[in-house]
């Protein structure tokens, strides 16, 4: 687990989007699963899902009302398909599309360190953001947390990148990406292409506090709301851990298939596994190792 502040370059591991036009916000409560009508005022943020037709995970997007657009992020590897979603369901709305990925750069700073830099952070509400100012450039900076760990995503223009990394440097440690999903598995946080799949649902991903049940339709509600209703999940995201060498991905118990690892690496893992086994301490088997639940993840 994280013992001090730190700070990783994440501008190539997420998307950013910049969505303008007065139909943007109200498009995007149509296709996802948070109600973002809810936004009001610029500098407002939430998480959402975007979801098939089958209630199925296509990414969680993080959407930021500003004053002259939204901006949204996804993961690096789903932009064009989010992207392509968007402009599906564009038929008469003012929308406008633009990928700025390559065009901004995206520093995490995990941690609790940051008054300093900082000091307009403290009374923010999770997922909101304010403009940061510092060296006469402009940044916009988003309060978040990975599971009970607070960060902040700093996003700026591709050209203070190196002066953001100068920045954070004479404070804090950085991390490499491989450290940094070391991180995101110790805390059990999912991922596109692992956890955020077509494969699961986002109750079985433990995403139900981006879920707005009260909402007008959106794609896939009726499959969500259906599974969420009459209880129907039948698996549930899990914090996996083990000694030694993870060989193979499916989970049994006593020779019977009841789950499977979508992420491992030194020790530390994530997985999906039926109800009946998703309990704190339990102890399953992946190939000839044994794997212990060390967090259930949904609800």
């Amino acid at each position: 687990m994280i013992e001090k502040s730190v700070f990783v370059d994440l501008s190539d591991y997420f998307g950013r989007i910049d969505i303008y036009g007065e139909d943007s916000l109200d498009l995007l409560d149509r296709l996802s699963t948070n109600k973002l009508e809810d936004l009001t005022d610029p500098f407002m943020g939430m998480h959402s899902v975007l979801t098939t037709s089958k209630g199925r995970i296509i990414d969680l997007l993080s959407v930021n009302r500003l004053p002259d657009k939204v901006l949204l992020m996804t993961a690096g590897e789903s932009k064009t398909k989010v992207i392509d979603w968007i402009e599906f369901y564009t038929i008469m709305e003012d929308v406008t599309v633009k990928d700025v990925s390559t065009e901004t750069c995206h520093f995490r700073l995990i941690g609790d360190s940051w008054e300093d830099l900082f000091p307009a952070i403290t009374d923010l509400s999770i997922h909101n953001s304010f403009i940061w100012e510092i060296e006469g450039e402009s940044f916009i900076a988003i309060k978040g947390e990975m599971s009970s760990v607070p960060c902040i995503d700093v996003i700026g223009t591709a050209g203070t990148k190196n002066k953001l990394s100068q920045v954070f440097s004479t404070k804090f440690n950085s991390l490499t990406l491989e450290e940094f999903t070391q991180l995101r598995l110790e805390l059990g946080v999912p991922a596109f292409g692992y956890e955020l799949t077509e494969d699961f649902n986002p109750l079985e991903a433990g995403l139900i506090s981006h879920i707005n049940f009260n909402k007008g339709c959106y794609i896939g509600q009726e499959v969500v709301a259906r599974l969420n209703t009459y209880d129907k999940v039948q698996r549930k995201l899990v914090r996996l851990s083990w000694e030694g060498i993870l060989a193979g991905k499916d989970i049994t118990y006593d020779g019977r298939l009841v789950g499977v690892v979508t992420s491992a690496m030194n020790g530390a893992g994530l997985g999906f596994v039926r109800n009946s086994h998703a309990e704190l301490r339990r102890e399953l088997e992946c190939g000839n190792q044994k794997v212990m639940v060390t967090e259930v993840l949904a609800q």
